[in-house]
């Protein structure tokens, strides 16, 4: 049985974690996690899994990235009154079932994963950007930073499918015409990663090309941002000719192997 002693430290590791900056890899763990729970939470127990999770995730992206006290309350505020919304209808709907208060507990827990899904899935890919295009130094925590953007953009695509089905007011799905969260992150991902199984398509041409937008998205960002990124891990940022020789010391005739400017 651990002691007191022993607790205190893994605690103390914890905290240690958890207050890093650019801790990437955990945010990368995070997102991963968050979007299982999206797609495979159902009903009310599900949804404040997921709305808990997915708060958590935006304001650890906000903390690691070192995002403005500004924006961290104000995403802090969103969170408390989402989890609260999702409260409200995980124990409003245990009590009420299928009345129409239980009917519109749902809504509240449905409202609430669908705000913090949007904020997760909109503004953490801009704070996560941010914070790499103003590091000194590429490392491979900013790797990972770059990685868990790409994991969002799915994410995104995965809210912007069904608002694509309202907007048409037809089916987004040849396939099925009442799609179940899990569908939509799943061919997302699909279309991400350009594997196309063919089991879900398009059936409208805005759908199908949005569809399109993802696939080239996903791959010119690998091919390009995230391989920039690895090429050059260890070397230092400059931001402007004029600083090199007087910051870096570098070779102003140029140095194949100097810092990136």
């Amino acid at each position: 049985m651990p002691t007191p002693a022993a607790i205190a430290r893994r605690g103390g590791r914890l905290t240690t974690r958890l207050e890093e900056r650019d801790d990437f890899g955990l945010v990368l763990l995070l997102i991963l996690a968050t979007v299982l729970t999206i797609a495979l939470g159902a009903g009310a127990l599900g949804q404040f899994i997921g709305v808990c999770l997915s708060g958590f995730t935006l304001l650890f992206v906000l903390h690691t990235s070192d995002a403005r006290r500004r924006t961290f309350r104000a995403a802090v505020v969103i969170v408390v009154i989402a989890v609260a919304g999702a409260a409200v209808g995980l124990l409003i709907g245990a009590e009420y079932g299928s009345t129409a208060a239980g009917i519109i507990s749902a809504d509240y827990g449905s409202t609430a994963a669908g705000l913090i899904g949007l904020m997760l899935a909109f503004a953490a890919p801009v704070i996560i950007l941010r914070r790499i295009l103003v590091s000194p130094t590429i490392t491979v925590r900013l790797v990972l930073g770059a990685l868990a953007i790409y994991l969002l953009v799915g994410l995104t695509y995965a809210y912007l499918y069904p608002v694509i089905g309202v907007v048409t007011n037809q089916p987004f799905f040849v396939q099925t015409s009442s799609p179940a969260a899990v569908d939509y992150v799943y061919f997302s991902y699909v279309t991400l990663t350009t594997v196309g199984y063919g089991d879900f398509t398009a059936s409208t041409s805005i759908g199908r090309m949005v569809a399109v937008s993802e696939a080239l998205t996903g791959q010119l960002y690998l091919v390009s941002a995230v391989a920039l990124l690895v090429g050059n891990i260890g070397r230092t940022i400059v931001r402007g000719a004029r600083h090199r020789d007087v910051e870096l010391g570098a070779d102003p005739d140029g140095d194949e192997h100097g810092p990136i400017g």
